[in-house]
């Protein structure tokens, strides 16, 4: 289901008027940790950086859908590199990133975890829009609004197939606003100051229950991871 709502999400984009034909993209596709367990997905607003680049201008759509959802020949957790890159000394460093520190935190208290490894591997990774230019920066205001229906439908394909427990937000209502919309139950969470809104997702006679934080970039990390477990019911 995921790959055919792609394919439709680069269909689209590539006979849209998004003006810049010529800048250099990537297509970014949800990440199964190996030992998901179905408890935690987290999901961001778009990624800086990531692999399968391409331009609008000369964008093969059926080859480029194969490539993002191919198999890999070795089996190796897609999340490895999250933990591999913890404290890297070169490139990027996963330990610098307020968004990885604040999810190894909620990750392991979730999931109960003994060991200070293994995190990553436990979960679900996504974001809310799936093309994003290749070398750095979020996508534009244009770029959100010509691929927003298509991701829309994409993310809840994912929740769909990946049965969470919980899913994180960590965007901010400015960006989650219009995603999910016919299915979500939201609250404003005026008890806290970093979780916006919670509420329940109704998936197939399943509730999922929903949390909207602010992007941890700047943000107090314990009071936010606080607020997060308190709502998911871990204290």
């Amino acid at each position: 289901m995921q790959a055919q709502k792609y394919l439709n999400l680069l269909n689209q984009l590539k006979v849209s008027k998004y003006r810049n034909s010529s800048q250099s993209l990537c297509c970014f596709n949800a990440q199964k940790g190996s030992e998901y367990n179905n408890n935690l997905m987290v999901v961001g607003r778009a990624v800086n950086s990531w692999h399968h680049e391409f331009e609008l201008n000369n964008l093969n759509v059926e080859s480029m859908v194969e490539e993002v959802f191919r198999q890999p020949t070795t089996f190796e957790c897609p999340l490895k590199w999250v933990e591999d890159s913890w404290g890297s000394q070169e490139g990027y460093n996963t330990k610098s990133s307020a968004f990885w520190r604040v999810i190894k935190q909620v990750s392991q208290r979730l999931n109960e975890a003994s060991s200070t490894t293994g995190w990553a591997s436990k979960i679900v990774w996504s974001n809310l829009y799936k093309i994003a230019p290749s070398i750095t920066g979020n996508p534009s205001d244009s770029l959100c609004d010509k691929q927003f229906t298509y991701c829309n439908e994409l993310l809840l394909a994912e929740i769909i197939e990946y049965r969470p427990r919980v899913i994180v937000f960590f965007t901010g209502l400015n960006w989650f606003n219009g995603f999910l919309n016919e299915a979500v139950s939201l609250s404003s969470n005026k008890e806290h100051s970093l979780v916006e809104a919670h509420g329940v997702l109704k998936i197939n006679d399943k509730d999922v229950k929903i949390i909207i934080a602010k992007h941890p970039q700047g943000k107090p990390e314990a009071e936010m991871i606080h607020e997060i477990l308190t709502i998911a019911s871990v204290t």
